[in-house]
């Protein structure tokens, strides 16, 4: 088994660090991929702050308030009909 941290492993990309940015943040690369990513963000400045970006992103919308979303369009306009037949106005 090759050890992962070995100097072995093929370099990464800034194109492949920005497609793996959001499942590196999730945790959902392999080890593998894992090590060759933080490797290249040692090593880029510009990928580095990408991936700080992405991240600061993902708890800004984790940190937002879960809203109901609107009634359908046909449940607005049954409400708007029942409430014009009823003489209520919203």
């Amino acid at each position: 088994m090759r050890d992962p941290l070995s100097a072995k492993a093929p370099a990464v990309t800034c194109e492949q660090v920005a497609a793996w940015a959001s499942a590196y943040l999730d945790d959902h690369v392999g080890d593998e991929e894992k090590v060759r990513v933080v490797l290249h963000l040692a090593a880029c400045a510009g990928c580095d702050a990408y991936v700080k970006q992405i991240a600061a992103v993902g708890r800004m919308v984790a940190g937002l308030v879960r809203l109901d979303p609107p009634a359908p369009p046909c449940e607005q306009l049954r409400l708007a009909f029942t409430a014009k037949q009823t003489g209520r106005t919203g």
